[in-house]
């Protein structure tokens, strides 16, 4: 059968757009090139730009009706993150992943990697200022460990810092898988992995000196969600429940029992929290533990949660997708679904509120905040 024009013009539209995608979803999937020699620790590593992640991201942004900014492509599976303060970075890493990605949200793109010889990202947490960056560093069993936590200058791009675990050199309990920089940016809390029984898991730092200040006790099963509030004063997390500290003593003041997934609302004045084998979410105030709002429209369980900057919204991740809720309205005002692949075990936004980000596995997904609650559509 003699094919005419118009029939070839048909069958090219449909198969440019298919091959292209096939060359892209290979090219997303493929693993990593190993290298030879590991990099030294503290060495910067200048990633050069990329036509093919730039294809990768614009295919997804003019895939979705969301206003996305950048789908930025990881080269492994990224399940932590943060966003610094001004907007202008994200940092990534997880258990695969020996060296700091830094990603540009304008460049859409890694732009370097801050590498370390051995080891993976457990966490990572950039300062108020946005000057310094804080990486838990996690190690295999039997391998080698001297320094627990590594500090960065942004600015200048080296490592100015290193503090130990609180256990021997060969020791897994030397994790740190959370970090808090305190208002003032002077403290760095971090948060060691599970420790022999009677030992405390969180203790602050000094962020100059890299001298330990004091443990916070008891924080033997500390956990999840680590936070700085009432102006650097006090420090809470989840401990078989939440719980806060007393920053200048290390005493625990306040405990609330009801285990769970939890986040402070930027003004300190209230929790939102997720119980465990409860599928729905609940607002406390703060000082007495009291319920004061629950949301119960979701089928699924929450697994993260997430304040905006004003306080009025909250990004939740959970069974049925990435919800933003409007708290004063108590509804879902939109459901995402740009995102290429499932959300991880980070998202956040930027202290001026003008994005929302999500690690997803092999992407970091940026949105318009902005745009996203001045343009609602309610699921």
């Amino acid at each position: 059968m003699k094919l005419t024009g118009r029939t070839k013009w048909a069958i090219a539209t449909v198969a440019i757009p298919i091959t292209a995608f096939a060359l892209l979803y290979v090219y997303a999937t493929l693993p990593e090139e190993k290298e030879v020699t590991p990099p030294a620790t503290g060495e910067v590593r200048t990633i050069p730009p990329s036509w093919l992640d730039k294809a990768r991201s614009a295919y997804y942004e003019w895939k979705t009706d969301e206003p996305i900014v950048a789908i930025i492509p990881q080269d492994k599976f990224a399940q932590v993150g943060a966003i610094s303060p001004e907007g202008q970075y994200i940092a990534t890493g997880g258990i695969n992943i020996r060296d700091v990605a830094i990603s540009s949200i304008s460049e859409k793109r890694i732009i370097r990697k801050l590498a370390s010889d051995a080891g993976c990202v457990k966490a990572v947490a950039f300062s108020p200022d946005g000057r310094r960056l804080a990486v838990g560093r996690g190690f295999l069993p039997k391998e080698k460990l001297k320094e627990s936590v590594h500090i960065w200058d942004m600015e200048s791009g080296k490592l100015i810092r290193k503090l130990p675990g609180p256990m021997g050199s060969e020791m897994i309990t030397n994790d740190a898988d959370a970090l808090s920089f305190s208002p003032d940016n002077r403290m760095l809390a971090v948060r060691f992995n599970q420790q022999p029984i009677g030992k405390d898991r969180v203790q602050l730092f000094d962020v100059d000196t890299g001298k330990k200040i004091r443990a916070m006790h008891p924080s033997t099963f500390a956990n999840g969600y680590f936070t700085f509030l009432d102006g650097g004063r006090h420090l809470g997390y989840e401990d078989e429940g939440f719980v806060i500290h007393d920053v200048r003593t290390g005493k625990r003041l306040q405990q609330f029992g009801e285990i769970g997934v939890y986040v402070l609302s930027p003004d300190g004045r209230h929790l939102a929290m997720r119980p465990d084998y409860e599928q729905k979410l609940k607002i406390l105030d703060r000082h007495t533990g009291q319920e004061v709002k629950a949301l119960e429209t979701g089928k699924g369980y929450y697994r993260l949660l997430s304040y905006s900057p004003d306080g009025r919204y909250l990004a939740v991740h959970s069974d049925d997708g990435l919800l933003l809720w409007d708290l004063s309205a108590g509804r879902i005002v939109r459901k995402l679904k740009g995102h290429p692949l499932p959300v991880g075990n980070w998202m956040g936004f930027d202290a001026g509120g003008k994005y929302f980000a999500a690690a997803c596995y092999r992407y970091v997904v940026v949105w318009d905040f902005k745009k996203l609650i001045s343009t609602e559509k309610t699921p």
